[in-house]
């Protein structure tokens, strides 16, 4: 079970809807979002808004948009994770957030990030660690969420390759991807060869001819 202390994020209520009420509250500094949560006496969502710099103190922080928290709408708690964050793909800037409420005994589905560990003697050898997935799909309770699965690559040699059937999780976590994808793989090393540029081609070298050699030939042709 999860022990670790919850990430508590704090947020309010918001009446306000439409476009243009948006972009009054992104310039006023905040950033407006949902809960979604089957418990909520509101119904299936509440709306809210966040601090943009309350937004970023918490992703900032390693894992916080793959694990439980703490979410406080107008100081009541509700546990739930983060489910999606919409940006702007120009300036970055955080344009709305969507939180998921949770249920101790529900399962859910969520990415978690993969850490490799070990060394590949494949690697030291002149092969290339190609990482192929960076994070995994998994559904577990709430309490079980992994901060992050680990992949072993020692034993790796040039040409071998993990799958995700070879992953070993955590009790209580379950993955949900095809269990034949690649995650990681150790490439062999790139041979170089000296290409001739397309149209160019290699003509050979005119003979040389020494002088007595020049006039034996001639008297043959004669």
């Amino acid at each position: 079970m999860n022990q670790r202390e919850l990430l508590t994020v704090n947020t309010e209520k918001r009446e306000s809807i439409g476009k243009e009420n948006m972009k009054k509250l992104r310039k006023l500094g905040w950033v407006p979002g949902v809960y979604y949560a089957q418990e909520s006496k509101e119904g299936n969502t509440i709306k809210l808004k966040i601090q943009e710099s309350e937004l970023k103190r918490v992703l900032k922080i390693p894992g916080a948009t793959h694990q439980l928290l703490n979410i406080a709408i107008d100081g009541d708690i509700h546990r739930g994770i983060i489910k999606d964050i919409q940006r702007n793909p120009i300036k970055e800037q955080i344009l709305h957030i969507d939180f998921y409420g949770v249920r101790a005994d529900q399962k859910i589905t969520l990415r978690v990030p993969l850490m490799f560990k070990g060394e590949a003697p494949g690697v030291k050898a002149g092969g290339t660690l190609e990482q192929v997935m960076q994070e995994v799909e998994v559904e577990c309770l709430p309490d079980a969420i992994p901060e992050f699965i680990e992949v072993d690559i020692n034993g790796l040699e040039i040409g071998d390759t993990v799958h995700l059937k070879d992953v070993k999780v955590p009790e209580g976590v379950e993955l949900t991807e095809n269990l034949e994808d690649v995650v990681v793989v150790v490439a062999p090393p790139e041979i170089l060869t000296e290409e001739v540029p397309e149209g160019e081609v290699e003509t050979p070298e005119p003979e040389v001819v020494k002088k007595g050699e020049k006039k034996e030939k001639e008297a043959e042709e004669d």
